[in-house]
């Protein structure tokens, strides 16, 4: 794989930093950064960015009912009532926006990148469905906050947006979506988002194409009913649009 490329070491070393990559994945990274200085550069950056949010999030207490099912599930036959470790665990403590949005950005990707692979068995006649995106964007607020989680896939085409958190609009008006161009700089819109929730749609091919060449993404408040062809008003949320896979292979939308 191309570890030498910015976006895939980005995405390794933030992964690195929040745990996500465990076990030989966790074992062969590290060999890599004996070897690579700009990937060490790279988690250093991340742990900077990320050891202030850790300590300014504050601790959450989970329901009991968390608990009990957590008490039924490690010991069935234990006594109701009967204290464990698990009630103290810092565990509970949120990792943060930021390391959601590592997560979400490279779950999986780099321990499939850098495990070794599996043997594979003859479970069905056709190839299965990659479950992973081909592109990952996280858009951020003028003051460097996650605010969304947008991936694309393909076969079939379709894209996901995911609300880190609440989204301030009026009832009259959409989130609008736009790609940037890489190069031209030109702005197409994509997809609107009326509220707070994930939201999924399919892409016809113009749309993925108009995925595949932007360099970013970016989100405007634009009028409920309307088909802006460009933004109204100041952008709210950008951040660059990430290959995660070569699209060389066709697919339907």
């Amino acid at each position: 794989m191309r570890y030498d490329d910015p976006e895939l070491q980005e995405a390794l070393a933030g992964q690195y930093v929040v745990g996500a990559l465990q076990g030989p994945a966790r074992r062969r990274f590290e060999t890599l950064m004996r070897t690579r200085p700009a990937l060490r550069r790279r988690v250093e950056s991340w742990e900077d960015r990320l050891t202030p949010l850790a300590e300014e999030t504050p601790s959450r207490q989970p329901p009991e009912r968390v608990f009990r099912a957590l008490r039924k599930r490690i010991n069935p036959q234990a006594e109701t009532g009967r204290s464990s470790f698990w009630d103290s665990l810092a565990f509970w403590r949120p990792f943060g926006a930021a390391a959601a949005v590592l997560v979400v950005l490279v779950g999986g990707y780099a321990g499939f990148i850098l495990s070794q692979p599996a043997p594979q068995q003859q479970i069905a006649a056709t190839t299965p469905e990659p479950v992973l995106p081909s592109y990952v964007a996280v858009l951020e607020d003028a003051g460097e906050q996650p605010a969304l989680v947008v991936t694309a896939y393909r076969g079939p085409w379709r894209l996901s947006v995911k609300p880190l958190r609440p989204l301030d609009r009026q009832n009259a008006e959409v989130f609008q979506i736009w790609t940037v161009e890489r190069g031209s700089g030109t702005v197409r819109p994509l997809l609107q988002l009326a509220g707070d929730d994930t939201a999924a749609r399919p892409l016809d091919k113009d749309a993925w194409d108009a995925v595949k060449t932007s360099e970013s993404l970016m989100v405007t408040l634009e009028s409920s009913g309307t088909a802006p062809t460009a933004p109204s008003g100041p952008v709210l949320f950008s951040g660059l649009c990430i290959a995660l896979w070569d699209d060389a292979a066709p697919s339907a939308g």
